[in-house]
């Protein structure tokens, strides 16, 4: 058990514990709003010998600003910050004081103090580059900030660190003017410096980072111009370049905390000794408070925090994984909110329906078929296969209706989804229209025993899954409709780390798995499917020259209007030549009880949101 109770800024600058060892840009296709201005002089009569009495014209007071802008920033790009409103409350950016919120509604006299209180998995890694699971994520997203955030809810990125950025013509050159005046929680002043150190753990093998690639695969070179600017040059344009920005690997670490207390081998192998990793120390909203492994964490407010300190003081997180125990914790007022099991679904909607929050994930699940491999290397099988298999009754019904039916790769939400596909799409449910497409193929059974043959083998199929009882349950509707069109399916379950091994080694036929968006753009969905990207992510082993090509345009071309036909052109692709068997479009429902308001969850999910505008009703506020 590891307890950590004090902050090593507290030790005189020293960590005094064991060691441990352990990524046009985009250009945002807008409309520059010419801001215009309009000044009134007044004054009084010439004087002569006696002064006229003058009455001074009336003025109104400048508005404060809280987000200056450098004023040598290009003219075009400095008049889309002073004339957007980022968070919709109707105060343009340069005069938002509380980004984030709605300014007229802040309140810290009656909405301040209290803890959240949630139930999760452990924090496994305090690193930012080292963060692939949403339970670490949203302990480390609200310790820590990057130069762009989401707008809260939203997948619409706004400043952070950096008051505000531009973009050569060519959209392969990113400046960013940082935010002057922030400091990390130790004291320490925020600058560029900051960035590159925080850039190259993550660029360095050493690490061994598992996002290391999303620095190196875009970024050609990255340098400190001053204190408070920072440059960026891309090998190739990247549309989605900001909202890449916003992902968890890119978080800022103080370079003289860290420096001073971890040491970095020579190899992978030596590895990296981080000795501050119990005491992060980051710009974020929330600061470290508590940890005790196995049990439980609390973060604190950051009352120096740039946009205004949260409202809540504490943070409170209960180290539980076992629905029954959190969902009866919910219940008896123990935590504040919780997700929603499917064995609990139907209770909480009865019961609870007043608390639930339902939110669309830019999350796809479906089936891998193995296109390289007998016997979906057929078109025609692949194509049968999916209208041949129920999906939209077996989400109805097993999965409580929760999800939405898939008719491709993209999610609703997601720029490039196009409800027109959607709409149109031809392989829905149709048992006998899939065995048509097997006979047309000449795929039959010429034995009269009951299941058909490809290429002079038996259609003996196995489909591959995680470990889950609704897909156990949804298995035997898959079973009976494989046994109907002739095909013998079993279905056998795996551990996590083994189905990953088998789609990375191709040892699979038909496999159940979902992608998550790193950062919502549609080249985040396409690129499973690159031949360069064979056999991870590209998993299927799909492969078409055309479908990379267009891949490629649409990752490079800044103009929204044709990302929009690429992202057309590539979804219909998709549809007609199924590299999957789309199955559901998840939605997160949790259950947030009625004395807390302001909590957000948005597509991205709630792990990425900083939470400053969570407050809870003084009846139920607690420590």
């Amino acid at each position: 058990m590891i307890k950590i109770l004090i902050r090593p800024w507290r030790m005189e600058g020293k960590c005094m514990h064991k060691d441990l060892k352990k990524i046009g840009a985009l250009f945002l296709i807008v409309t520059l709003v010419a801001v215009s201005c309009s000044a009134c002089i007044g004054g009084g009569e010439e004087e002569t010998t006696t002064p006229a009495p003058t009455t001074a014209a009336p003025t109104t007071a400048a508005p404060t600003v809280y987000n200056e802008l450098p004023d040598d920033m290009d003219a075009a790009w400095k008049t889309y910050f002073e004339s957007t409103d980022f968070d919709g409350d109707g105060v343009l950016y340069p005069y938002d004081q509380y980004l984030g919120r709605d300014d007229a509604e802040v309140d810290f006299a009656t909405m301040t103090g209290g803890a959240y209180r949630v139930m999760t998995a452990e924090i496994s890694d305090w690193d930012p580059i080292d963060v692939t699971d949403t339970a670490s994520d949203a302990i480390v997203s609200k310790l820590y900030s990057g130069l762009v955030q989401y707008v809260p809810g939203t997948t619409d990125p706004m400043p952070d660190l950096a008051v505000a950025w531009e973009a050569n013509e060519a959209g392969d050159v990113y400046t960013f003017y940082l935010r002057e005046g922030v400091t990390f929680h130790n004291g320490e002043a925020f600058t560029a410096d900051d960035i590159v150190f925080s850039w190259n753990r993550l660029a360095n093998p050493v690490y061994a980072s598992a996002r290391i690639t999303f620095l190196t695969d875009y970024v050609e070179s990255y340098r400190a111009v001053s204190d408070y600017v920072f440059e960026v040059t891309l090998k190739t344009p990247f549309a989605p370049f900001l909202t890449l920005m916003t992902y968890t690997c890119f978080k800022v670490l103080p370079e003289g905390y860290v420096s001073s207390s971890e040491v970095v081998g020579a190899t992978t192998e030596e590895g990296v000794t981080k000795n501050w990793l119990y005491y992060p120390v980051g710009t974020g909203p929330w600061k470290l408070l508590e940890y005790v492994s196995g049990d439980h964490l609390y973060l604190e407010a950051n009352l120096a925090y740039w946009a205004g300190r949260p409202y809540l003081d504490q943070f409170r997180y209960k180290f539980v994984e076992e629905s029954d125990t959190i969902v009866q914790a919910w219940k008896a007022g123990q935590i504040d909110g919780c997700g929603v099991p499917a064995e609990y679904w139907d209770d909480f909607n009865e019961n609870y329906a007043e608390t639930l929050l339902t939110v669309s994930e830019l999350a796809t699940y479906f089936m891998y078929f193995n296109c390289s491999a007998w016997p979906f290397d057929s078109l025609a099988m692949r194509q049968a296969l999916t209208c041949g298999i129920e999906r939209a009754s077996v989400i109805q019904t097993i999965f409580k209706g929760r999800y939405m039916p898939a008719h491709g790769i993209l999610p609703p939400g997601i720029f490039g989804f196009s409800q027109e596909l959607y709409d149109s799409y031809e392989l829905t449910y149709d048992a006998e229209k899939a065995k048509a497409i097997l006979d047309d193929a000449g795929i039959v059974d010429t034995n009269g025993d009951g299941i058909r043959e490809y290429q002079g083998q038996e259609l003996k199929i196995e489909l591959s899954s995680y470990v889950s009882a609704t897909y156990q349950e949804a298995s035997k509707v898959w079973i009976a409709n494989c046994a109907d069109l002739g095909i013998e399916m079993t279905y056998q379950q795996y551990d996590f780390g083994t189905l990953l091994q088998m789609a990375d080694e191709g040892n699979y036929t038909l496999m159940t798995l979902g992608w998550i968006a790193d950062y919502p753009d549609p080249e985040n969905f396409f690129m499973l499917f690159e031949t360069d990207k064979i056999p991870d992510p590209n998993s299927s082993r799909y492969s078409d020259s055309v479908f990379d090509d267009l891949c490629q345009q649409l990752r490079t071309n800044p103009n929204s209007e044709e990302r929009l036909t690429l992202s057309y052109q590539l979804e219909a692709q998709l549809q007609e030549d199924c590299p999957y068997l789309w199955f559901f479009h998840s939605r997160a429902t949790r259950a947030i009880h009625t004395w807390v308001h302001g909590y957000t969850a948005g597509p991205m999910g709630p792990h990425v949101e900083k939470q400053l505008g969570i407050w809870i009703d003084e009846d139920y506020r607690t420590l």
